[in-house]
């Protein structure tokens, strides 16, 4: 039985409060909580994160409603939970959507906290692609 609340985080508020504030000094605890993500999102086809990957690369943040658009990637996540019929696909995909989401709440409207985010998201990309288990 699936359970209706997608909204599952599972970093603590520390990290999440760490991806969203690259620099010199953390830069090797942002590396590390990306590969971890990877671990736990290996599940998800590399082909998925790289599609969610792309939408946030493509959101300019020179014009005014780029977080607007950031916000957008929620119900695309959402979608992807809501169609997938494969449990281990599933539970991943709920774990990124509620991760993601809970991001992007944090975010709120900042614009280094957001170019933070995508620094993280590559590092992310970049080793989801060595541990996924669908290609």
């Amino acid at each position: 039985m699936r359970n209706k609340d997608i909204e599952i985080c599972i970093l603590k508020e520390e990290e999440i409060n760490t991806i969203l504030n690259v620099n010199s000094k953390n830069a090797n605890k942002v590396i590390d909580i990306a590969e971890k993500l990877a671990k736990d999102f290996e599940n998800i086809p590399a082909s998925k994160m790289r599609d969610f990957y792309d939408y946030v690369i493509r959101i300019d943040d020179k014009e005014p409603d780029w977080y607007a658009k950031l916000v957008f990637l929620k119900p695309k996540m959402a979608y992807n939970v809501g169609k997938e019929t494969n449990i281990n696909k599933y539970e991943a995909l709920r774990k990124f959507n509620g991760t993601f989401s809970k991001i992007i709440d944090e975010i709120n409207n900042d614009l280094n906290k957001f170019k933070s985010f995508k620094i993280f998201f590559e590092s992310l990309v970049a080793y989801h692609k060595i541990y996924a288990k669908s290609q």
